[in-house]
């Protein structure tokens, strides 16, 4: 059997919380201590301080950070309330929003980047509350009118 206790306290140091490559957390985590994230996690990331992602790791949802080093890839939407740097190895599969954002080459990004400043707080808000409010207004269908010429015709 194993002790959930024993466990965290061992991912846990004085620098913050670890992931270690062998490692696949399944939930979100919430942390208000730094990171560093070398496995896989099936889930959102909340910090309040900084955030290393490796080359080893996956993240499968969106990351709020208050500052991101990023090398390894996200499949989910980013949201750094200070400097995010998103570096070569990094593949991100959804919108950056960075207050201040380095981009190196060949990172990819799959999505739009937004420098925009998010506070402290609303790191721990969820994703809908921190998107752009945007009205979509239905466009009314239009006949579509083929020219005699361009009709076809039938041989029976």
């Amino acid at each position: 059997m194993i002790n959930v206790r024993h466990l965290f306290r061992n991912l846990t140091t004085p620098e913050g919380l670890q992931i270690p490559a062998s490692v696949t957390v399944s939930g979100s985590i919430d942390a208000a201590v730094p990171g560093r994230i070398d496995g896989t996690v099936e889930g959102d990331v909340k910090t309040t301080g900084k955030l290393i992602v490796s080359e080893t790791a996956r993240i499968k949802g969106h990351v709020f950070a208050a500052e991101l080093i990023l090398n390894g890839k996200v499949y989910g939407n980013v949201y750094v309330s200070d400097r995010a740097q998103v570096l070569s190895t990094a593949h991100v599969k959804g919108d950056v929003n960075a207050f201040s954002l380095e981009v190196e080459v060949g990172a990819h990004i799959g999505g739009v980047t937004r420098k925009d400043k998010l506070a402290v707080q609303e790191l721990g808000k969820p994703v809908q509350a921190l998107l752009p409010d945007v009205p979509v207004e239905p466009k009314p269908v239009e006949k579509v009118v083929v020219p005699e010429e361009e009709q076809p015709t039938s041989w029976f």
